[in-house]
């Protein structure tokens, strides 16, 4: 029993560093290479409909998966005020919403939380109207890391693609492995929101 608690503190401890790394990322990303200012963001201007233009990871997503087109989504201030992301999914059966509130971190506002030990951190990029969002965390014994770039629209400037770049760099993937994705609207968001 012992064991297990020190396995779980280790656990721990390697979960809250690799946040701090996260979180120390980014800011330092800003200052060695992006083109355009990279902005904290509040709970408030996450709100609203967000397309995912870009995305890189190393999860074990099969290589036919990874290259479907990605419905829109939402944050909306659900009925207890906490960030809450919403998804319409085409399914056989018809549309299925998904959605899931995010905890804020008291001391960083760039920093969510989906369940205790899963972090998002996210930055706007040249404004309001494009943002990287990032995790990084370890799940069993692999360390798995996954980003994207989220915009209002389908077409960020070229330069905001190559701070993109930059930033998946960063987190030693591999820039060839960036995936533009293509939006599927099938599901309207505004009927289930």
């Amino acid at each position: 029993m012992l064991q297990g608690i020190q396995e779980h503190r280790g656990t721990m401890v390697i979960k809250q560093s690799l946040l701090l790394m996260v979180v120390l990322i980014i800011p330092s990303v800003e200052n060695l290479f992006f083109r355009n200012p990279l902005y904290n963001v509040t709970l408030d201007q996450l709100l609203g409909k967000w397309y995912i233009t870009r995305w890189a990871g190393n999860l074990p997503i099969p290589a036919k998966k990874k290259f479907t087109p990605l419905p829109p989504f939402v944050f909306v201030k659900n009925v207890i005020g906490k960030l809450e992301f919403r998804m319409n999914i085409s399914k056989p059966i018809g549309c299925v919403q998904f959605k899931i509130y995010m905890d804020e971190d008291k001391h960083d506002s760039n920093v969510f939380y989906i369940w205790p030990s899963f972090t998002i951190v996210f930055g706007f990029i040249g404004g309001t109207d494009f943002a990287i969002a990032a995790h990084v965390g370890r799940f069993n014994v692999e360390m798995e890391k996954v980003t994207m770039l989220m915009g209002r629209n389908m077409a960020p400037r070229p330069t905001v693609l190559l701070d993109f770049e930059d930033f998946v760099e960063s987190l030693i993937l591999n820039k060839t492995d960036i995936i533009n994705p293509g939006c599927d609207d099938s599901c309207e968001l505004s009927r289930q929101t």
